[in-house]
């Protein structure tokens, strides 16, 4: 019997395709969070020295960090235009410009996989048994910093998301928006548009720490 089989056999009660699914799910989600070679490579050599820069830049626009393999293919860029800012041939202008078209590419691939126009029943019957203690205190807080309490077609990934933070021990959420409530909103944020006006609408909608300092 090889692993396959005593993986369906000890833990799916022999249901092959309950297997297939969920391994299927894993593979997809390792493949999301892995670092591409070419990438790592360019990331490496590119201005080096201005790797934290380029990520200061990309909280700034967020309010969060997307991870390494979603940031990667588009840093370099983003330190060459600090050095072109900093030597004076982009105006400040034109440097927030270009930084915030790039950013948008960044929050686009960072929420790719959450573009679906509805979710998989399986993920609705997950919501109701997922950290479900966390449910409501994700809720409220969602809702003040939005102003508004969002639709769950809207929020689902995102409640998921934030209730799974909460639960981990070691991290404690203040009172005060932090880089989790930045991802989770922006996720609702960007639902919201790609619901209501298609995907290249979301693409193209304002980055919401631009839209908070103005």
């Amino acid at each position: 019997m090889d692993w396959q089989q005593r993986v369906i056999a000890d833990t799916y009660q022999g249901d092959a395709k309950s297997f297939a699914a969920a391994y299927a799910e894993a593979v997809e989600e390792g493949r999301k969070g892995s670092v591409q070679w070419d990438d790592l490579l360019r990331e490496t050599v590119t201005l080096p020295n201005l790797k934290d820069d380029a990520r200061l830049l990309i909280e700034a626009y967020l309010g969060y960090l997307p991870a390494d393999s979603v940031i990667m293919p588009y840093e370099p860029f983003l330190r060459a235009l600090s050095q072109s800012h900093a030597q004076g041939h982009l105006s400040d202008d034109q440097f927030m410009q270009e930084a915030e078209a790039h950013i948008k590419l960044i929050r686009k691939a960072d929420l790719q996989h959450n573009t679906c126009l509805d979710y998989d029943a399986a993920i609705y019957e997950n919501y109701r048994k997922h950290f479900v203690p966390y449910g409501q205190i994700v809720k409220d807080r969602l809702t003040q910093f939005l102003g508004y309490e969002p639709e769950l077609q809207h929020s689902l990934i995102a409640e998921l998301w934030l209730r799974e933070v909460m639960a981990d021990d070691r991290f404690m959420l203040p009172n005060t928006v932090t880089p989790a409530d930045w991802k989770a909103v922006t996720l609702i944020k960007y639902r919201e548009i790609l619901l209501e006006g298609g995907l290249e609408a979301a693409d193209a909608s304002s980055l919401l720490c631009i839209v908070a300092d103005t």
